[in-house]
């Protein structure tokens, strides 16, 4: 009997220490000094490679799984690079300390980019707050309207060049549900009700418009990029925020395929 306990206890300790060794080997996707060495460079890796708002395994400096939250208030700091190693599913990103001195616009964008994921991730799990709304058409939003619906939100203005061309791709997902009367599709945007119209009679876009130029939800939310995606569970709770150039059409469409499917 005591063979058979030492046996176990040998083979969780040789699993264990070969996990560990996998993650510890892992290798970036592309050199931090490569990524760091100028704002262009940077600016690629972010937009390709960046999806902080997706489920991930943070790890720390040392290598070791620290919370997520933790891990987006570190790159919030400017002094760490959130770098993506080379992996499957599950992805790994690791906080990369900075110890040379880079172009002070990295630093900016790396605060920007890690204070907005933070920001967003907070809100997961989260009520949608009160929100009382009309759109263009009449139609009301309310707690009570939406009660035991999906909202997916859009947050946007008619002088933004990603948001406008994304319209055609969101037309798509539209369409893929238009026979869910449980799913609707909002968009919110910080323009006079009048401009909007203006604006819409010449290009189509099938989200029920929302004119907001006082932008209370985009207040709330502390959205500081655009286009921005909300996706709201039927029980009104808030299931991710996706803003900006690092989050596409195709994670906000397979989000909200989670979603309907749950």
């Amino acid at each position: 009997m005591r063979y058979f306990f030492t046996c176990i206890l040998l083979l969780f300790t040789l699993t264990f220490s070969s996990c560990k060794q996998r993650t510890a080997n892992k290798e970036p996707l592309e050199k931090p000094e490569n990524i760091l060495n100028n704002p262009t460079s940077f600016s690629n890796y972010w937009y390709k490679d960046l999806k902080l708002s997706d489920d991930f395994i943070a790890l720390s400096p040392s290598d070791s799984v620290i919370p997520k939250g933790e891990f987006l208030k570190q790159v919030a700091t400017g002094e760490y690079l959130p770098l993506r190693l080379i992996s499957g599913n599950p992805v790994y990103y690791e906080l990369y300390k900075i110890t040379t001195p880079i172009d002070p616009l990295i630093t900016t964008w790396l605060k920007d980019l890690g204070t907005g994921a933070y920001n967003n991730y907070q809100w997961e799990g989260k009520a949608l707050p009160a929100i009382n709304y009309k759109d263009i058409d009449g139609n009301i939003y309310t707690q009570q309207t939406i009660k035991g619906k999906i909202l997916v939100l859009n947050f946007w203005f008619i002088g933004c060049t990603a948001c406008v061309a994304e319209m055609p791709d969101l037309n798509k997902l539209v369409n893929q549900y238009k026979n869910r009367k449980d799913i609707l599709f909002v968009d919110i945007a910080i323009n006079k009700e009048d401009s909007l119209k203006k604006f819409l009679s010449k290009r189509s876009f099938d989200y029920k418009t929302v004119s907001d130029p006082s932008g209370y939800l985009l207040k709330i939310f502390k959205i500081r990029a655009w286009p921005t995606q909300v996706v709201i569970d039927k029980n009104g709770n808030i299931v991710k925020i996706l803003n900006g150039y690092n989050d596409d059409y195709k994670t906000l469409a397979a989000l909200v395929q989670k979603v309907a499917s749950s």
